[in-house]
Formats: structure tokens, C-alpha cells, sequence
């Protein structure tokens, strides 16, 4: 059975009663997750776009709701010391009675780093630091104290209480990106679920899934225990006539033919129900139990009530 989550960017300026009825619409439509980016602002000049804080805005997703799960897509590493970390998530997996997700990844948008004044290592070294703070995290929420003495973090007899609220703590979802080695390998040694986003055709997100469960296997992991997410842009429009006006005018507006538009949107969930219905349907076939849609900014609602009346009963 594939499920629906709705991704929220804070950083492209919501306030706080927009982000609310996007949560409550989406619990309400029967979605079972809403995801948060972590992000500190869009753009270097974006001094007039609000952007909340990822797990503040958690938290208060989590007040507003009842039943819906709540996660990052994905937390940024760098952006916050591991076993800091560990303790917010904890705390929040109990304010929302077990209904957390942890999301995580190495952080990316050198602009935020450079702006906060928080370093901005190689990939490979923020890959490393990646990995000792999954060690870190998931022995703080397992482990009555925790040691860990690594080339980037020291952790000296740790007591984390309370542990998480779920049991043994939230399912940890790695972020991946475009699914290159040494993400991929730390996804099959460290991860519950994967996350891959946000314009990937069904069929190389078939390829990197086999990589995957092949690594899972080399561990000595079942790869049905890893679960498939895909985050994906999402425009749905009720009739074909809709679509061609929009593309129309978007072409036009872009200075390009129609036919550049379509092919550049050919990677993305954008049509009438019946075009995106047999594009989840190949995204499922491949294993994707989880599909998360980025509808247009301010759009969110009436896209979602869309997807519900025209698209959910027929996946």
C-alpha cells in the first residue's frame, strides 16, 4: 500500500496559520505524513521571506494535529550537534506521542553555512560526520550512557532520558539526493527508510533501489526492511483543457516553445488525474511505498483536495 505525505519548505515564506491548514487539511484527507525542510532562508536576498525554524515548526505541526506523522526532509547534520539532536527528537517524539519521523542528511546549501557562520566541509567529510552522528544518535537513544571518542565528535558518559517515545526510537529516513556511493552504502548500514527527490524517472529510481538492497544484502540486512520514499513535484490539473492553458501561458511567460516546457516537466508528477494516477502507479510498481508531493507554493490546499477527490482511490 503506497501512503501520501505533503512536503512544507519553510523557506519560501509561509506564515504560521498557512502551515497549519496545510497540516490540517492534509490529516484531514487522510495523508499520514507532512514533511519540513531544513532550511534557514531561500535565497542570499530573501530579507522579506519568512522561514521558520524546521523543528519548531515540527513541534508545532504536531500541536495542531492528532493522528498525522510529522518529519524532516531532512534535517541538516552540521546545522545542530548530534547529541543536541538526539535530545530534541526525543523530547518531540513524546510532546507528539510517538508520531515523529527523523529524517536526516549532511547538509548541502553552502549559502546558509556561510551566512550562520557554520563551516562548510567537503563532501566527503561532512559524509563522515554524517556517520559518527548517526553512531552518536541512535547509542543515546538506546544506550543507558553513551562514549564515543571519533575524528570529528567526543561524546564522555552521556546520559540521554527520556529515550524516545516509540520504541526502540523514530524510524530514521537518510536523504540520499541524487544517490551517489557513499550515501547509498550509509543508507544500507544505518537506515530504516530512503528518501530519494525530486525529479527522478521511475525507472533509474528502480536502479538505485537494487544498488540498494544489494548493499543491504552485503550487510547482512533484509532489504524488505527498508523503506522507499520519493519526494516528488506534483501539479495537477482537472482536465486537459486546464493543462493547456497553463502551458501555454507558462511557455510564453518563460519565452520557450511548449514543447521545451513539456519536455523539461517530464521528469516531474505534472497533468490531468489520469497521467498522474499511471505515474504513481510506475513509481509504486518499482517498490515505492511512500510518495511525498511538493505541490505549488500557495497551492497546497487545493492541490491536496484535488489529489483526494480525482486521484487517492484509484493508486
Amino acid at each position: 500500500m503506497t501512503t501520501f505525505g505533503v512536503q512544507i519548505e519553510p523557506q519560501m515564506g509561509y506564515n504560521w496559520q498557512e502551515i497549519t491548514d496545510i497540516v490540517q487539511t492534509a490529516e484531514k484527507i487522510e495523508f499520514t505524513h507532512a514533511w519540513f525542510s531544513d532550511h534557514f532562508l531561500l535565497r542570499e536576498d530573501s530579507v522579506d521571506t519568512d522561514c521558520f525554524e524546521c523543528i519548531s515548526a515540527m513541534m508545532g505541526a504536531a500541536a495542531k494535529t492528532e493522528k498525522l506523522r510529522i518529519g524532516p526532509l531532512v534535517l541538516c547534520n552540521l546545522y545542530r550537534y548530534p547529541a543536541v539532536l538526539a535530545k530534541q527528537f526525543a523530547t518531540l517524539d513524546h510532546f507528539s506521542k510517538g508520531r515523529i519521523e527523523f529524517g536526516f542528511g549532511t547538509g548541502w546549501k553552502e549559502l546558509e553555512f556561510n551566512q550562520y557562520g557554520i563551516d562548510f566541509p567537503s563532501g566527503g567529510v561532512r559524509l563522515d560526520m554524517f556517520e559518527e552522528a548517526l553512531q552518536i544518535i541512535k547509542s543515546l537513544w538506546t544506550e543507558e550512557r553513551t562514549n564515543f571518542d571519533g575524528k570529528y565528535y567526543k561524546i564522555k558518559n552521556a546520559v540521554a532520558a527520556p529515550k524516545p517515545y516509540q520504541k526502540p526510537y523514530p524510524t530514521i529516513w537518510i536523504g540520499v539526493g541524487g544517490g551517489k556511493d557513499k550515501i547509498l552504502n550509509l543508507t544500507a548500514k544505518y537506515g530504516e527508510g530512503v528518501n530519494f527527490a525530486w525529479a527522478v524517472p521511475a525507472d533509474e529510481l528502480e536502479q538505485k533501489f537494487n544498488k540498494l538492497d544489494d548493499l543491504m544484502i552485503g550487510y547482512g540486512r533484509d532489504p524488505k526492511d527498508m523503506k522507499k520514499s520519493y519526494g516528488a513535484w506534483a501539479q495537477i490539473y482537472k482536465d486537459e483543457e486546464e493543462k493547456e492553458k497553463h502551458l501555454k501561458e507558462t511557455a510564453e511567460h518563460q519565452k520557450i516553445t511548449v514543447e521545451e516546457l513539456e519536455q523539461r516537466l517530464s521528469k516531474i508528477l505534472h497533468g490531468t488525474p489520469e497521467e498522474i494516477i499511471s505515474k504513481i502507479k510506475s513509481y509504486k510498481d518499482i517498490g515505492v511505498d511512500h510518495l511525498i508531493l511538493f505541490f505549488p507554493l500557495k497551492e497546497e490546499i487545493e492541490q491536496m483536495n484535488l489529489f483526494k477527490n480525482t486521484i487517492m482511490s484509484k493508486i
